[in-house]
């Protein structure tokens, strides 16, 4: 395993020493920051006046339609006239708005840079015959007019010279146009406002001290943006083009997550005209994950998208989650209703007859607690379409049909028994009488609540009990239900959900392009899905599937890194990396009685509170966090549930799936005996992921014989 100390030992040296900087070069750095920074500061009091006048010119044009508008409706030439004024005041609101929103925005962006106006510099020559051209990288993009940009953002194309971490002839793309530079120089800045901390020139990647810097900072409850400190292999994967399936595989540490939200942010940034946050879905596992990122893309000026759990997710799938069993879907009770349901039209063409319907497949309509539609009529009408199994085709067909015969019918019905017959109005008004006063059974027919899902997925399967996947398969395929606003679904930790799992998501998101990232080595269910079935999903689909690697641990310390990859196969471990300082000796202890286990465990416990940040105390499952913390007694540290937030600082017992995707500076893995963590596949899968959360100290404790003794 390769490490920094190891590789590059006078560049630690360096690193490490109090080398003065080129006094001429920071004296000039200084300079062009202040001046930035004051510039930054005119633009911040340019801005707010703006808004302020802004407001005021707003508030006058509202006076001014208060006073002077008319409302008369006399009759419907006056009407017409003064819905027309009414729009016109509305479009000058509009206007407002927009320009509001536009200097807010700008705003932001202002207020960001001037934490730290920018991190890198970059200076390119285009051409031999002119000179170079220096270009400022920050978290945001600001400039005097729409040509002199005094910082540019981090994912203009520009930028991407910076992250390849290459000096000498290079390119980058616009347009699918490369346009070909010779990178002169790559520096970075270590900023606080507007003093200039350090600076330093490299054109190197993992040895980077901007990088060790940044990786050494304590970990908090909160995750941090990388986008400073973006390496080549991550640079890849978050500017990658567009691809229906991209996985990404990373080890350990390798910045998965970060590299996921970097590349939702660089989605937003390029396609800031055509893509909004409620266009992209970021599925995760738990709850707690989704409060560790959730201030990293606002900190990039960016909204965070729809963030969900599977459990979330179903119901937002209109699936209560308390209605069906829980058991694991096997993906091949999924094929079979596939099959019954999706394949009509070919077994149409070969004479097969496919599911013919029968009355508990329909549900009556109402309207309130009265009957509509009986599903008796309902049956009658499907037989009227006999030449089409039970599947979408038939139920849209139905859908239609059955949304006139009701309307109809509520055309004559009133509910409270009085005919309605002969209501004055057009044929307009009548249409939202109808709507308003009926919404329930109009809304029970659009939605094809009508259809039994649960009442054809037993019957498929021939079974009195399904699961949650198979009931939600089963409808999205009667009734077409789907999300096609998505355009991007990103999964993190996919090798976590099962195949049936992921046979939902491609058919729930059938316009999204898919981002999944994970870590075959850290499923810690049985009965997940494998990369290899990932690949073979897409291609089944019909759809390109990319798998690009990250290799490199950023996250932990070379001694925690090696005890990780100890349990990777050979091939694997050989190809993992570290690039962080070497750290403190991992702490194995295998205790023979529960007294001294316990000692042991409050021993490390306070070493690790002397220690800065996080100390997650990790155990396999719930009923080992409750007997830990029984045996901790009135010294147990508080334990982490799936709703409740990380604390800021301290001690804490979580269980392993919720410390999934998650980064600790301390960790003790608390019961790493051979029943919590046997020898098998799943075993050694769920020990690496637990070593793997720690970043500066690792202690691994059992009661009886350990999982891992050296």
């Amino acid at each position: 395993m390769l490490y920094l100390g190891d590789t590059d030992n006078l560049l630690q040296e360096h690193i490490e020493s109090d080398k003065p900087m080129d006094k001429e070069i920071f004296g000039q750095e200084q300079k062009h920051l202040s001046k930035t920074y004051k510039r930054l500061l005119e633009m911040e009091e340019e801005l707010e006046r703006d808004i302020l006048s802004l407001d005021e010119k707003a508030a006058d044009e509202k006076n001014d339609i208060r006073d002077n508008i008319r409302f008369d409706y006399a009759d419907i030439e006056t009407t017409m006239e003064t819905l027309t004024e009414i729009e016109v005041w509305n479009r000058y609101i509009d206007t407002y708005n927009v320009e509001a929103a536009s200097l807010a925005k700008r705003l932001s962006g202002v207020k960001k840079l001037l934490e730290s106006p920018y991190f890198a510099k970059i200076t390119l020559q285009f051409d031999d015959s002119e000179e170079p051209e220096s270009y400022y990288i920050g978290r945001a993009a600001i400039s005097e007019n729409a040509y002199e940009q005094m910082v540019i953002d981090w994912r203009s194309p520009i930028a991407e010279v910076y992250y390849n971490q290459e000096n000498g002839p290079t390119h980058y793309t616009v347009d699918d146009r490369e346009i070909p530079v010779d990178l002169k120089l790559r520096r970075q800045f270590n900023i606080e406002q507007d003093k200039l901390i350090s600076y330093f020139d490299t054109n190197i990647a993992i040895e980077d001290p901007m990088l060790l810097k940044s990786l050494s900072q304590t970990h908090t409850d909160k995750m941090q943006a990388i986008t400073a400190t973006i390496q080549k292999e991550q640079n890849t994967v978050i500017r990658y083009p567009d691809v229906p399936v991209l996985l990404v595989e990373g080890i350990a540490g390798s910045g998965k997550t970060s590299v996921l939200l970097q590349r939702i942010a660089y989605l937003f940034y390029r396609k800031r005209k055509t893509l909004r946050p409620d266009q992209v879905c970021l599925l995760t596992l738990n709850p707690v994950f989704r409060d560790y990122i959730d201030n990293v893309l606002p900190d990039m000026g960016e909204t965070n998208p729809l963030t969900l759990t599977w459990k979330e997710f179903l119901e937002s799938a209109g699936l209560s989650g308390n209605l069906y069993d829980y058991d694991e879907t096997e993906s091949s009770s999924l094929e079979k209703i596939r099959d019954e349901l999706q394949n009509t039209s070919t077994g149409l063409v070969n004479g097969l007859r496919g599911l013919v319907p029968e009355l508990t497949d329909f549900t009556d309509i109402k309207q309130k607690e009265t009957r509509v539609i009986s599903r008796e009529d309902i049956l009658a009408l499907a037989a009227r379409y006999k030449q089409f199994p039970l599947g979408m085709r038939l139920i849209q067909i139905m859908s239609d049909e059955l949304l006139e015969i009701a309307k109809s019918k509520m055309k004559n019905l009133d509910l409270d028994g009085n005919n309605s017959e002969g209501t004055a109005g057009s044929e307009k008004s009548e249409e939202n009488r109808i709507e308003n006063d009926y919404g329930g059974a109009i809304s029970q027919i659009k939605s094809c609540r009508w259809v039994n899902a649960s009442k054809v997925a037993k019957r498929i399967l021939k079974t009195d009990h399904i699961t949650e996947a198979e009931y939600l398969y089963t409808k999205l395929l009667l009734t077409g239900e789907c999300d096609r606003n998505m355009k991007y679904v990103m999964i993190d930790e996919v090798q976590d959900y099962t195949r049936a799992q992921m046979m939902i998501f491609e058919k729930y998101f059938p316009n999204a392009r898919f981002m999944l990232l994970g870590d075959e080595f850290q499923a810690v269910r049985e009965g997940c899905v494998t990369f290899k079935e990932l690949e073979e999903m897409a291609k089944e689909g019909g759809k390109s599937f990319v798998k690009l690697p990250l290799m490199t641990s950023y996250r932990s310390s070379p001694e925690i890194t090696e005890k990780f990859s100890s349990l990777l196969p050979g091939d694997k471990k050989m190809m993992v990396s570290s690039v962080q300082r070497p750290g403190e000796k991992v702490r194995i202890k295998n205790l023979s009685s529960e007294d001294a286990y316990a000692s042991a465990l409050r021993e490390i416990i306070e070493a690790f509170s002397k220690e800065e940040g996080l100390t997650a105390i990790i155990c396999r499952d719930q009923f080992a966090v409750e007997k830990t913390a029984e045996l901790l007694g009135s010294s147990s540290p508080d334990i982490i549930s799936a709703d409740a937030p990380l604390p800021a600082s301290g001690a804490f017992l979580i269980e392993l799936p919720l410390a999934k995707g998650l980064e600790f500076d301390n960790c003790i893995i608390a019961d790493a005996d051979e029943d919590s963590y046997p020898g098998d596949t799943l075993g050694r899968h769920c020990l690496y992921t637990a070593i793997s959360r720690a970043t500066k100290n690792l202690a691994i404790l059992s009661l009886g014989k350990g999982a891992i003794t050296t």
